[in-house]
């Protein structure tokens, strides 16, 4: 398994046979071997995380599947596509995958997951392994915020991770956000003190990495710093 980081919450994942793209929104998407399928993802319509630029790789791929969270669908409809240089045969062929469900499609087992913002988180079971995208299912408390707000999000958060199978998974790519300043840790430590985790990448940190850096430093992930891939990666 071949991780690449693309920018913000992007990011590639080669497969053997297949080849996963997440919330491409950024940067320079790799360039695939010919013979893989791709399998395209976007958590949710917001900019940061669905670029229309996605479609452009059906001009280099033949083998390529778009797997877009429902609300994509709804606020984006046909002629939106269609003006955009999309095809109705592309268009026709786009799955809008709604949350909490459970598809096969391909080579991919995908359960999906009601986000705390818009849209939904992936994890993704293919070729005996597990990889986990949060898009924006994040623990979202923020200083100043009242005490009702921080309950009502931490039981969202907390009762959706609570709902994640308990297998290990392989590769997590989760919210590391330092605009939440003093709680940008919690989503993060929470994931990885409830789920089989192995590996675990830093992603949505707005070009501040050093916040992979300030996590590291504090006491709360001692168990489970060794899992996380370091700032050098983003490089």
């Amino acid at each position: 398994m071949n991780i690449t980081y693309i920018g913000h919450s992007g990011f590639s994942v080669e497969l053997e046979h297949s080849i996963l793209l997440f919330d491409y929104f950024e940067g320079t998407i790799p360039k695939f071997p010919h013979g893989k399928h791709i399998y395209v993802f976007s958590s949710h319509s917001h900019h940061d995380h669905f670029n229309i630029d996605i479609f452009k790789l059906v001009e280099k791929y033949a083998s390529i599947t778009y797997i877009l969270s429902y609300d994509i669908g709804k606020k984006f409809n046909e002629k939106f596509f269609l003006r955009h240089g999309i095809s109705k045969e592309v268009y026709e062929q786009l799955i809008f995958i709604p949350e909490r469900s459970v598809q096969t499609i391909g080579d991919l087992e995908i359960q999906t997951f009601h986000s705390t913002d818009e849209g939904v988180a992936f994890l993704i079971t293919s070729e005996g392994k597990r990889i986990y995208h949060a898009g924006d299912l994040q623990w979202w408390t923020w200083p100043g915020e009242t005490p009702e707000e921080y309950e009502q999000m931490t039981k969202t958060f907390q009762d959706e991770i609570a709902t994640l199978p308990h297998h290990p998974i392989d590769a997590a790519f989760l919210v590391l956000d330092p605009r939440q300043e003093e709680n940008f840790w919690m989503g993060f430590d929470y994931f990885m003190k409830h789920t089989d985790t192995r590996c675990a990448y830093p992603m949505h940190f707005w070009k501040d990495p050093s916040v992979i850096d300030h996590l590291l430093e504090m006491d709360i992930s001692n168990e489970y710093q060794n899992r996380i891939v370091e700032k050098e990666f983003y490089k």
